[in-house]
């Protein structure tokens, strides 16, 4: 980054800064004007402060910057001084401000980390979980709908009436039960591969990503899942998806020829 952009940035920082301090020093209907003005400036201040406090990661996962991004805004909404929490909020906001004009002045600007790019292929998958492994937090949502996704991939792989007959109960057309019916390896409705140690492979991964990852995020939140966890997970499903689109019912026509793996 050059020293022409540090500049700007830390005096429109500096004057962002001043004039913060100086709209809460003004009484009620004087800084009105001001902190309409101050409104209009926080998606900026927020995009400089993601850059020289965040390593540039504002929109996909650097809390601190988010939660600075909205606390920003909150301070200078009307009527919240009498929040229980508003001085320790407007605290945190000052101290982020004085620790991105700092990390200009002293040259500490963090290394911009990029984001490794996941080229989904699967439509669903892509409608369903992009815009949430671009979500700031709550990555346990990306293991949910992905997990969803290859669920009911595979209950759709089965006409609905050949799938009420070998799997009368509708609870048990889910989960774990919907997997041991429908990709036994040793007597499988979903022909994945004819080679049984590959039919084999595909159901381990298919039980254990039910087991592990799709019960859990059906039945409790996880705000602590890694966003690296669900961009891996969703990974492996578009893969495991593309296998199931390439599937064939037993005593059917098998699909089109799947391209044999390198060894």
């Amino acid at each position: 980054m050059n020293k022409g952009k540090l500049d700007t940035y830390k005096a429109t920082l500096e004057s962002f800064l001043d004039d913060y301090e100086k709209y809460f020093r003004l009484g009620f209907n004087a800084r009105k004007s001001l902190g309409i003005e101050l409104q209009r400036k926080v998606s900026l201040i927020s995009g400089i402060v993601s850059l020289v406090h965040g390593a540039g990661r504002f929109k996909i996962d650097d809390s601190t910057v988010w939660n600075f991004y909205q606390q920003l805004g909150f301070t200078l909404q009307e009527d919240v001084s009498d929040y229980q929490y508003f001085d320790q909020i407007k605290s945190h906001v000052k101290r982020i401000l004085n620790e991105s004009i700092g990390n200009i002045e002293t040259g500490m600007i963090p290394e911009k980390q990029t984001k490794p790019v996941l080229p989904i292929k699967d439509q669903i998958l892509i409608k369903r979980c992009s815009d949430l492994l671009n979500a700031p937090d709550s990555f346990d949502r990306v293991i949910n709908q992905a997990t969803q996704v290859l669920e009911e991939r595979i209950r759709n792989s089965v006409p609905y009436e050949k799938l009420c007959e070998l799997i009368p109960l509708a609870k048990e057309q889910v989960g774990q039960p919907l997997v041991d019916k429908l990709l036994s390896p040793t007597n499988p409705v979903i022909v994945i591969s004819d080679k049984q140690p590959e039919r084999i492979a595909f159901y381990k991964m298919a039980i254990g990503i039910i087991a592990y990852l799709r019960n859990p995020s059906h039945h409790s939140l996880n705000d602590k899942t890694d966003w690296s966890l669900a961009w891996s997970v969703v990974g492996l499903i578009d893969s495991l998806l593309s296998e199931l689109d390439h599937s064939y019912i037993s005593g059917e026509k098998p699909k089109t020829k799947r391209k044999e793996k390198k060894k």
